[in-house]
């Protein structure tokens, strides 16, 4: 049995897109301004072909989401 430490933030998703470019950029963008960022369901997209079944998240821990969100959105990134 895997024991998780309870202290570290939870993962929130802060973009997402079919377009797993986008996500890509935008992660690159996030961790070149400190954020630790990581991409969740981009093998899956891929794997259905990049439809719109199944988006690229990106995840970023719960205690950084509202500076993320505001990069994002000054960079050009929005939902």
């Amino acid at each position: 049995m895997v024991d998780f430490d309870s202290n570290e933030p939870a993962l929130e998703a802060v973009f997402q897109s079919i377009d797993p470019v986008r996500v890509r950029m935008a992660r690159d963008l996030l961790q070149q301004g400190g954020i630790e960022a990581f991409i969740f369901d981009d093998e899956s997209s891929r794997m259905l072909g990049s439809t719109s079944a199944i988006e690229s998240r990106l995840m970023v821990h719960a205690d950084c989401i509202d500076e993320a969100r505001s990069r994002l959105r000054e960079l050009g990134f929005t939902e």
